[in-house]
């Protein structure tokens, strides 16, 4: 039986997708300010804008879509949103957004060249594009299929299937490792433990990096010293010496490398391809030293953070002799941190107070029942994702708790709520796996020192996974079709409507795999293959590659142990108001 719209529903329907969009175009502005380095320039930030806004708007498009369905509400309005969002998101994940990274990227001279290099370096890239387009044209021809209507419709289906099968295992790697990265924070012992081994591996990763970035200011340096000032060239050695950091810059730093960049680099730049080059190796060892500098600092704070939550008072000023486990008997119930003053006033005593009963008592609570709460919802997804089938793929039983959630709205509001709850933490998962894609070092996200090349890179990734995630949740959600087998929603039909069977199926089907998946990352079984991986390749393809889900042996590592010294040094540092050395 269909159900009938209460009154005022369209109304309702504005009521909450305005605001939703709101919320949604606020928090990518947000996340841009938070994340984006000061040298951006406009229009990589209004790529991003766009794209971030565009990525999360489903969550705001697809409870309003669900509603409509379930309402036989006119969805002609919701039509036209989808196909903007869609084709936008399209077209810049395929097309803008890999000609912008590389644009980005490129050390030519002028806006041309740069244009040029981006689309030479693409070629590859595109080819492949273009080739899937000719396929998929010739396949339709066969047919006699062959129209604007049938190849948007094949465009569409090749990259919702793409993006299903890639983000199935980011949403997997973000089910299990969003609820166990909050239960590790309530752990204030591990908490200090992992911040003393992140705060070693972002100094080496320093290290590695002002190494690699003063070999190219010697290059740099050289090059400029021995092209004479009237050469045909001199001009863009000029402009790479103004980009040059200087070396008085990095004084203090240098104690801790050796001297022995002479005879690596070949100082032979005199054609404007190798200056080319060489500007574009200078900007690229640039931008990795200036992120792992931030994260370094990053690590630092929170090493020291960590270390002071564990103590609690230890050493701020004899302030109690027990730590965060133990009952402080006798000793004042007070936090300060060694990256502040002490606080004062008259209600400094006392706001010192409520943060050691927060960050000593309450938040560790809170973040254990968070984390079994998302836990507990992660085991829901990974649920509703492996009996996907049963419905999609065969006329079997709706067993997805999603749809459960679905049916029991009473309403318009509970309605809107049991979907964008769901689909929120999906969300929240699969892009949480996106932004720290930034172990495998070819990109990262740094608070406030995220370059460029980096945001638009994330920019793209989001934009690919932004409608397979919508199709997957509502392939999970089966009830939308209860007394009429034919209805479908907006997106769905969009899907549905000229995508063979096969296709279909395949993404209902492949999505059973995230129960193995899951199962592999929550019981370590990646981390076993590559320390069995460690004795042939070597430790740095452990260190390179590895899901961060290591909990043993903490303290033993080597890690573990730099990280302990630095954090005493640059604590004394802080102190001392001198400036802090690499490693």
């Amino acid at each position: 039986s269909r159900v009938s719209a209460p009154p005022g529903f369209a109304m309702g329907e504005a009521s909450y997708g305005v605001p939703a969009i709101l919320a949604v175009t606020l928090v990518t502005a947000y996340m841009l300010h938070y994340f984006a380095a000061s040298e951006c320039d406009l229009a990589v930030r209004f790529m991003v804008m766009v794209s971030w806004t565009l990525s999360l708007s489903i969550v705001a498009l697809v409870p309003a879509d669900v509603a409509a369905t379930m309402y036989d509400e006119e969805t002609s309005s919701l039509s036209t949103l989808w196909d903007l969002s869609y084709w936008i998101t399209f077209t810049l994940t395929w097309f803008v957004l890999p000609f912008h990274q590389l644009y980005e990227d490129a050390g030519d001279f002028s806006a041309l060249a740069r244009a040029s290099t981006s689309l030479r370096e693409n070629g590859i890239f595109y080819g492949v594009i273009v080739f899937i387009l000719l396929l998929g044209a010739i396949l339709l021809t066969s047919y006699g299929a062959m129209t604007s209507e049938s190849m948007a419709t094949f465009a569409l289906a090749s990259s919702t299937i793409f993006g299903i099968c890639a983000g199935i295992f980011a949403l997997g790697f973000g089910l299990v490792d969003v609820p166990k990265i909050i239960w590790r924070r309530a752990d204030v012992a591990k908490r200090q433990a992992e911040a003393h081994r992140r705060l070693g591996v972002a100094s080496r990763a320093l290290e590695d990096a002002f190494v690699g970035l003063r070999k190219v200011i010697k290059a740099s340096e050289t090059t400029r010293e021995v092209i004479p000032r009237h050469h045909v060239y001199a001009w863009a050695v000029a402009v790479i010496a103004r980009e040059t950091p200087k070396s008085s810059a990095f004084e203090g730093a240098m104690d801790k490398v050796e001297d022995d960049v002479d005879g690596v680099l070949d100082y032979d730049y005199d054609e404007l391809s190798d200056l080319v080059t060489l500007r574009r190796e200078l900007r690229r060892r640039t931008r990795v030293y200036r992120r792992t500098a931030a994260q370094y600092a990053v690590a630092v704070e929170n090493a020291i953070e960590a270390e002071a939550v564990f103590n609690c008072g230890a050493g701020a000023g004899g302030l109690g002799d027990r730590g965060c486990l133990m009952t402080p008997d006798g000793g004042q119930r007070r936090f300060r941190s060694p990256l502040r003053p002490p606080r004062q006033g008259r209600y400094g005593e006392a706001v010192e107070a409520v943060e050691w009963w927060w960050k000593c008592r309450v938040e560790p609570v809170l973040l254990r029942l968070l984390a079994v709460a998302l836990g507990a919802f992660s085991v829901l997804t990974v649920w509703a994702e492996g009996t996907m089938f049963s419905t999609q793929a065969m006329e079997g039983a709706d067993v997805s708790p999603f749809s459960a959630m679905v049916r029991a709205a009473k309403d318009k509001g509970g309605l809107h709520m049991a979907v964008a709850i769901p689909l929120g933490y999906m969300c929240w998962c699969a892009y949480h796996s996106l932004f720290r894609l930034g172990m495998f070092s070819f990109y990262a996200l740094v608070p406030g020192h995220t370059d460029s090349f980096s945001l638009l890179i994330n920019a793209a990734l989001t934009c690919r996974f932004a409608a397979p995630l919508s199709l997957n949740f509502l392939m999970m959600v089966p009830s939308l079709r209860e007394g009429d087998a034919n209805k479908e929603t907006t997106f769905g039909r969009k899907f549905v409507d000229g995508v063979p069977d096969s296709a279909r199926n395949f993404a209902a089907v492949f999505p059973v795999i995230l129960v193995f998946y899951c199962g592999a990352l929550a019981f370590g079984v990646f981390d076993k293959i590559f320390s069995a991986c460690t004795s042939s390749f070597g430790g740095s393809l452990r260190d390179k590659y590895k899901f961060e889900s290591d909990e043993k042996d903490l303290e033993r590592n080597v890690h573990t142990t730099d990280g302990k010294r630095i954090a005493e040094r640059e604590r004394s540092a802080m102190q001392n108001q001198t400036r802090p050395k690499i490693g």
